[in-house]
């Protein structure tokens, strides 16, 4: 069922991303007769209502294009991408010094994740060092926790290796969890899910026999992404490898003996994740993203906190106010949602200061007017 999920998840959003991709190479421009005002298409050396001649208009037109392209170019090329889509990495880096502030969260009528926010600098062109939080998939809270983290991303493979703008750039990097995370249940997550209610044998009747939860959990994900250029799209693919560690499980039962499991227990996870990103214009990116992502659940039957993988899939756009900040807006699902109600909407704001080029900037005007002097 999970399967079937994902699958239709991903083929909504090829299908959208493909429709509003070929819409915008298939629009044209069209020349306007000064004569008789009547449409001409590009092609057209005469206007064919009145024949007038549509050299001049053709000229003013490629004139008119060229400018547009030239100022798109310039903007594209002095414009910084964050190092990842919505939440998968990719193999870019920030530049040297250049200081990253992202922050935004997933908003819905179901689940309400908290709000989570990213510090991050450029080392040297080839690596970067992050700062951030991150919430965690479970089933004993209606949010999401969000766990402190730090993280370390080197490139491996370079962007533009041989000078060959299609070459794919290789980056691997490795992010932790500061301490160990105290989990809590809350109440209404407890009775909104039928895991947790049972049958009494004595009253004869259903009711919650669980009315606490509780335990501690850290962990690090070791991943390598491929980034791969392919004009106007650009693909990135990715493994992971996961350690997450769980102790001192605490489980409060209404009409049972407590349960308690102080002993730390470990499971590593392998998972992967894929996207792609689509220049629409030089403001707007589409972007879609599917990613394996660890989960805790604690299970009735076993009476333990279980880690598995559940499937996130996230489809939208970036759109860039300036070249320094952008959006990220789309819509959010995951296979363990029961429906598309529970889909939430993500929402995120990129922040870079370009603090490499501002102090090389100072650094030379310095130097120019003391030589001056």
């Amino acid at each position: 069922m999970e399967t079937k999920k994902l699958i239709g998840f991903t083929i909504v959003f090829i299908l959208f991303s493909i429709v509003v991709s070929t819409n915008s190479l298939l629009a044209q421009d069209f020349l306007i007769c000064s004569k008789c005002g009547q449409k001409n298409e590009i092609v057209n050396k005469f206007c064919f209502v009145c024949g007038d001649s549509l050299d001049d208009e053709y000229k003013a037109w490629l004139t008119k294009k060229n400018k547009t392209r030239y100022k798109e170019e310039k903007f594209i090329s002095g414009r910084v991408d964050p190092p990842r889509l919505f939440t998968i990495p990719t193999a870019r880096v920030l530049g040297t010094k250049d200081i990253s502030l992202m922050g935004g969260g997933a908003f819905g009528v179901a689940v309400q994740q908290s709000f989570l926010g990213t510090i991050g600098m450029g080392l040297g062109n080839i690596a970067e060092v992050e700062f951030s939080t991150v919430g965690l998939i479970n089933n004993i809270s209606q949010g999401s926790p969000s766990v402190s983290t730090s993280a370390f991303k080197i490139q491996l493979i370079p962007e533009n290796l041989f000078g060959l703008s299609f070459f794919p750039t290789l980056a691997v990097s490795i992010r932790s969890s500061a301490d160990w995370k105290d989990v809590r249940s809350d109440w209404g997550a407890l009775n909104s899910d039928k895991v947790f209610y049972a049958y009494n044998e004595f009253t004869q009747r259903s009711e919650c026999a669980v009315s606490s939860i509780g335990y501690n959990t850290r962990f690090t994900i070791m991943y390598g992404v491929f980034t791969f250029p392919l004009g106007p799209i650009k693909i990135h693919s990715g493994l992971t490898l996961t350690d997450i560690r769980v102790k001192d499980m605490a489980v409060d039962y209404i009409w049972q003996e407590d349960n308690d499991a102080p002993e730390e227990r470990q499971k590593n996870l392998i998972g992967g994740f894929a996207g792609f990103e689509i220049e629409y214009n030089p403001q707007t990116k589409l972007m879609v993203e599917i990613k394996t992502d660890s989960k805790h659940e604690y299970n009735m039957e076993t009476k333990e906190i279980e880690l598995s993988h559940t499937y996130v899939g996230i489809g939208g756009v970036r759109f860039f106010f300036t070249k320094w900040l952008s959006i990220d807006t789309g819509v959010l699902y995951q296979t363990n949602y029961n429906g598309i109600a529970d889909s939430q909407i993500k929402l995120g704001l990129n922040l870079f200061m370009p603090t490499g080029s501002i102090l090389e900037y100072v650094k030379t005007s310095v130097k120019r007017k003391v030589s001056k002097e």
